[in-house]
């Protein structure tokens, strides 16, 4: 298991209150955990901060899974990490 799905379960559970087993990849933020429009920005707003990450607003609507959501989440910081190797 991948330490960013750990880290996502981590914060869904909390956010959910629920067990980190039920929050699975292919979890849907919306339809099974009932995430709503002020859910998904929270969820969004911690996952900058925990991985230390910028998330584009118009990005959000792609980010439909648990899964989604690692892969977005990936793909930045691989972005920030090669901006951060470019710079020194």
């Amino acid at each position: 298991m991948s330490l960013i799905l750990q880290e996502v379960q981590e914060i869904l559970s909390y956010q959910f209150s629920l067990k980190k087993t039920e929050i699975q990849p292919e979890t849907k933020f919306e339809l099974e955990l009932g995430a709503d429009s002020r859910d998904l920005l929270e969820l969004m707003a911690a996952f900058e901060i925990t991985f230390d990450i910028e998330i584009e607003y118009e990005d959000v609507v792609h980010i439909i899974t648990v899964q989604d959501a690692i892969d977005y989440i990936e793909k930045k910081k691989i972005a920030r990490d090669d901006l951060y190797k470019n710079l020194g």
